[in-house]
Formats: structure tokens, C-alpha cells, sequence
């Protein structure tokens, strides 16, 4: 082995970077990779390839991309990190997120027969890719998993207390694509099997929370479990970015997603009309796509059955003119939506770390959430922000009025989160904590196997 670690990314997204580098769309997912590529890409111990599914395409398109710019750029430079990347985008068909591609594990080795990777650092188990990487590599001992959400457990939480009508209804759209919310929900509990295979074939688990330690540890007790916090984009770290009582519109509410029922669009909905009593203006805004759009027979045709239960709320709580989808948004949007706000809301089904809470800390802006997942871990209730029973919109609105009432308790809670989320995605610690993994898995094995619910800091 060289004196570089060669070190193989598998992800389930293409880094901003390199969508740049070939020309195609990136993706408002994900964002919090593209920190942790810059800041890995820097280090001149480190060489980097990074792998992630490219849909209708037979074979690995290969190729490079320069993962840095602006500042970022100057401090590569300085510290005499090579100018790209090499990186491969192996196939993935969209109508097979579920069941495992014998033909990316195939891929998988060609990729590693021309990379040798020292060892494989995989984000995310829910897609089967995670297993076929794994399966290629063959080196329990040298690879890693970094857990993001758990399509397992994701499945036991996913309808979210829809009605039971709602879960089983079809639209045209659903019709077209064969497919409605219980047969999603039946995709996520194949996936997970998957997943299962995928963590119990890894030697090392990273995570961050008691919810994915949890977890983890229930379907692999002999994996090494290490924690390693997230590193956050840019933006959300800069000092003019923090969060203002001042200049924030008053009496409203961010949502970063609500696509479909684990995001708990339809808790936060059910939450607004109690909190319209005490607050006629106030108004909600929700990041992505509108689900709900109902402007003719077009818009009708292409709605899922979740996206109609969302029209349906709107229109029985007469919620349209107080509901807005800002539409997919990207770094700098989304840092500035969350600032004009005067509170974020994360009410889902089912967490780990979110990352939008962790965006919303580090902006200094107050948060509410449902008690789920790994939250605890990220923040304390009524310290950092609130926190809710999941089931409970009349506890969401009564702590989103809280918020609206009292400006002290919103300042107060948005520099306290700040300040705790500075600490928990401190991007030198995080790269470094990483860096040092890589050179401890880099030696090989230990001397004797890991004791079980091993946990290294």
C-alpha cells in the first residue's frame, strides 16, 4: 500500500461537483456530501474515487471532476490536493430500486479491479447497490457503512397514520406506474431486506445517533459502531447567514420536504388550522415540488394518492392561500428560505439526523420536531428546540404558538442551537475523525475480532 489511502465512495447521488463535470442536473438531495468531498478531497493522505448510480446507462461512465471552487479552491490548492477526481457513474434502473442487480456487483469489481481501493466507505443502505458494492469488495474488515436513514425501520413508520382509505386508494398516475402507497410501502420492506444483508456483510457502522446505534446494532452486533456527525454545505456555516428575529417574516413556517407521507406534510396541516385560530396570517412554506396542484383536468391526472389527501386537506381547512411550494431550491435558496422564516418544522414519521434540523441549528433559527428517530440526540427539548409527540398535531401547533408568541424564547432557542450545531458539524472535526478511520481500517484487521456493541468515538 502507498502512502496515500485509496479510498472508493459508493453513494446514491452524483455530488454537485461532478453533475457539473458532465453536464447533467444535480440534486437538492445530499447536500451534506458535497461538504464532507471537499473537505476529504483536500487531504493529501486521501485518494478519492467516488461511485454513484447513473440511470440507462449498460456500462461505468468514467471520469474526473474538480470538487472544489471559490475559497474551498484557494485551500486545495495551498494544501497540494490533486486538481480532480476520478470518478464512475455504474447503471441503475429506476424500475428496480428493490430487487438486487447481479450486473452492479459485476460493475462493482470491474470499478475495483481498476481503482484497488485500500477500502470501501459506503453512504446509505437503501438502495441494493449497497450490498452489491459490498459483495464486490469482499473485505468485511476494510468496509464501512455510513448509515443515513434505515428503509427497514423507514417501512414499519412509513404510512404515518394515513387513513386507511388513503393507503389504499389509486389515482390515474398511480394506475400509469403500477403502484400506490401500500405496494411503496411493500418496496420499502424488500429494500430493507437488502439493507439487512448489506449492514451484516460490513465489519464498521458510522452513525450518530442512540436511534441508528440502535438499530444497527440489532442487525450487525459485530460490527464496530463509530460516530462521526455530518457535515453541512457551505452556507450554513457563514456568520451573515445566522438567523434574525428582525428581518424574518412573522408567523411563518418552513418545511424542507412533504413528497410523500414520512416528510408529515398532512401532520403539519392538520396542526395549521388551530394554530390559524390564534395567528389568522400565518403562513406555511414547503420546499420541493406542490404535490397538490389542482389547476385543471392535467394537473388532476398527475397526482399521487398522497399528493390528493394533501389537496384535500388544503381545501377542507381552507388552507390554499396559506400554503406555498417554493419548488426544488438549491444551497443559497434554501438558506435563504429558511432565514425569511419564523420557525422550522420538522414534523415526519420517522428520522435519524435529519439534516434540515441541523441546517435550520446552524442558522440560528428556532426549531420545532416530532419526537422521533435520532432528534434527541441532535437537540434538547426546550433548550435547542422543541420537541412533540409524532401523533400529536394539536402538541405541533401548540409549540409552533410558543414560538409565534415569544420572541425572547425564540432568540434565546436559535442561539443555543447554534451554538450546539457549530459543535456537532464542526467540519475540521468531522474530516478529521473520518481521516482517522480511514487510517485505522487502512492497517487491516485488528488483532482479535470486536467485542459486540462496540462503539469508538
Amino acid at each position: 500500500m502507498s502512502d496515500q489511502i485509496n479510498v472508493l465512495w459508493v453513494c446514491n447521488v452524483i455530488l454537485p461537483q461532478i453533475a457539473k463535470a458532465m453536464q447533467r442536473p444535480g440534486t437538492p438531495i445530499g447536500g451534506w456530501l458535497e461538504g464532507l468531498a471537499e473537505d476529504m478531497g483536500r487531504c493529501r493522505q486521501v485518494r478519492l474515487t467516488v461511485c454513484f448510480p447513473l440511470y440507462g446507462v449498460p456500462e461505468p461512465v468514467k471520469g474526473q471532476a474538480k470538487l472544489w471552487s471559490g475559497e474551498a479552491d484557494a485551500a486545495a490548492r495551498e494544501a497540494g490536493s490533486p486538481p480532480a477526481i476520478t470518478y464512475y457513474g455504474f447503471s441503475a434502473d429506476l424500475k428496480k430500486l428493490d430487487c438486487y442487480d447481479p450486473v452492479q456487483e459485476r460493475q462493482f469489481r470491474q470499478i475495483m479491479e481498476e481503482t484497488k481501493p485500500d477500502l470501501l466507505h459506503i453512504f446509505g443502505t437503501e438502495y441494493p447497490h449497497s450490498l452489491a458494492a459490498a459483495r464486490a469488495f469482499g473485505k468485511p474488515e476494510r468496509t464501512m457503512i455510513h448509515i443515513q436513514g434505515l428503509v427497514s425501520v423507514y417501512a414499519l413508520h412509513f404510512m404515518a397514520d394515513l387513513p386507511y382509505k388513503v393507503r389504499r386508494q389509486y389515482t390515474f398516475r398511480d394506475l400509469l406506474r403500477r403502484t400506490n402507497l401500500e405496494k411503496q410501502q411493500k418496496s420499502f420492506v424488500k429494500r430493507g431486506v437488502l439493507e439487512k444483508k448489506a449492514i451484516r456483510s460490513c465489519g464498521h457502522i458510522l452513525g450518530r445517533t442512540d436511534w441508528d446505534r440502535a438499530c444497527t446494532g440489532q442487525i450487525n452486533p459485530k460490527a464496530v459502531y463509530h460516530v462521526n456527525e455530518e457535515t453541512l454545505r457551505r452556507a450554513f456555516y457563514r456568520e451573515e447567514n445566522r438567523w434574525s428575529y428582525e428581518s424574518c417574516e412573522k408567523y411563518s413556517i418552513f418545511l424542507s420536504q412533504g413528497s410523500y407521507p414520512i416528510k408529515g406534510l398532512h401532520y403539519m396541516l392538520e396542526a395549521m388550522p388551530l394554530i390559524r385560530r390564534r395567528y389568522p396570517k400565518v403562513r406555511l412554506y414547503v420546499a420541493g415540488e406542490d404535490i397538490s396542484r389542482d389547476h385543471g383536468l392535467k394537473d388532476r391526472l398527475r397526482q399521487s394518492a398522497y399528493g390528493r389527501y394533501i389537496c384535500r386537506l388544503l381545501d377542507r381547512y381552507e388552507l390554499r392561500r396559506s400554503v406555498e411550494f417554493t419548488g426544488f431550491l438549491d444551497e443559497e435558496q434554501m438558506c435563504r428560505r429558511y432565514r425569511a422564516s419564523h420557525v422550522f418544522v420538522c414534523p415526519s414519521s420517522v428520522e435519524n439526523s435529519p439534516n434540515s434540523v441541523g441546517e435550520a441549528m446552524a442558522l440560528g433559527m428556532p426549531v420545532v420536531s416530532a419526537d422521533v428517530g435520532g432528534v434527541k440526540t441532535m437537540l434538547t427539548h426546550e433548550r435547542e428546540g422543541l420537541i412533540y409527540p409524532v401523533s400529536a398535531p394539536y402538541m405541533l401547533a401548540y409549540d409552533v404558538c410558543r414560538i409565534f408568541a415569544d420572541p425572547v424564547l425564540a432568540k434565546e432557542m436559535g442561539v443555543r442551537a447554534r451554538e450546539k450545531a457549530m459543535r456537532t458539524h464542526d467540519r475540521e472535526k468531522n474530516t478529521r475523525q473520518v481521516l482517522e478511520l480511514y487510517e485505522e481500517l487502512a492497517k487491516g484487521p485488528a488483532d482479535r475480532p470486536p467485542a459486540e456493541d462496540t462503539v469508538r468515538k
